[in-house]
């Protein structure tokens, strides 16, 4: 199992927040505890989410602070006009019936209180569910942004390998009369004779069109392929080719053809 690949793969971050799947959860919990580096990965999670729940916190509303002392400050005012009450003098029945006011009260003091608990729960859940949400969402996105940036590591590490190799010949297409700004790169491994193609800055095709390469073989030219801009890879290996005078590139129907659209030529160099 390569683990940067099995920790890159956004695991580690369902696995905090709650929603990696049972067997998932089981895998992760084995792996971690032999493997400091898949450990470490978890705890960095779980940091990242405490960092995001601090920086997101979200205060309660404010309504619920002042409904809540407001329906205090009201059971004060019945309090204190029942205690003015029972200091004024009464007639006591000899015989008291069981059902009285004062049986009631405790009664009456526990539905407010109730209440005060329910709203306050209610205000709470809600709180925490919106804070949640907003934390499960800015730590997609910051998973996501992590898996572009690695990309981006990626396709730049594959061109500094090609260039850095003195097996390799690094060959410039630019563009033609029509497409002066245009630009291209062939990189030529001259002991396999394998070929690896980057667009640089040409535009994206046509959902129904592709750029196809091609080597000028004898004076002849012989497709090596069309490049796929769909693909995360911005260096992209094409067809070998033993010997080429030049290459360049044309913009054709999706799936390429057999001969080139020399009107629809973009770039071209010189090998």
């Amino acid at each position: 199992m390569d683990i940067k690949e099995y920790i890159s793969s956004g695991i580690i971050e369902a696995y905090v927040m709650g929603l990696a799947s049972e067997e998932e959860t089981r895998i992760l919990d084995c792996i971690q505890s032999n493997n400091p580096e898949v450990k470490q990965a978890i705890l960095d999670a779980q940091n990242t989410l405490e960092d995001f729940a601090s920086q997101q916190a979200i205060a309660p509303p404010p309504a619920l602070k002042s409904a809540i002392w407001a329906k205090i400050s009201e059971e004060n005012q019945e309090k204190n006009e029942i205690e003015e009450s029972v200091a004024e003098p009464v007639t006591t029945p000899l015989y008291p019936s069981q059902g009285t006011e004062n049986n009631k009260a405790p009664l009456k003091w526990f539905a407010i209180a109730a209440t005060i608990l329910l709203v306050a729960s209610i205000s709470l859940n809600l709180y925490f569910n919106s804070t949640q949400n907003s934390i499960k969402n800015q730590l997609a996105t910051l998973t996501i942004a992590q898996k572009n940036n690695e990309l981006a590591y990626q396709n730049l590490k594959s061109k500094w390998d090609l260039v850095n190799n003195p097996t390799v010949k690094t060959i410039p297409l630019l563009g033609v009369e029509k497409h002066p700004d245009m630009k291209a790169v062939v990189y030529f491994e001259q002991n396999s004779n394998d070929v690896y193609l980057a667009l640089e800055n040409l535009p994206i095709a046509p959902k129904d069109q592709q750029y196809q390469l091609w080597a000028i073989v004898d004076g002849k030219p012989v497709s090596l392929g069309v490049f796929d801009q769909d693909a995360a890879a911005t260096v992209q290996k094409m067809t070998a080719v033993t010997s080429a005078q030049a290459f360049a590139i044309t913009l054709e129907k999706r799936g390429g053809v057999a001969s080139p659209t020399m009107e629809n030529m973009y770039v071209m160099g010189k090998v």
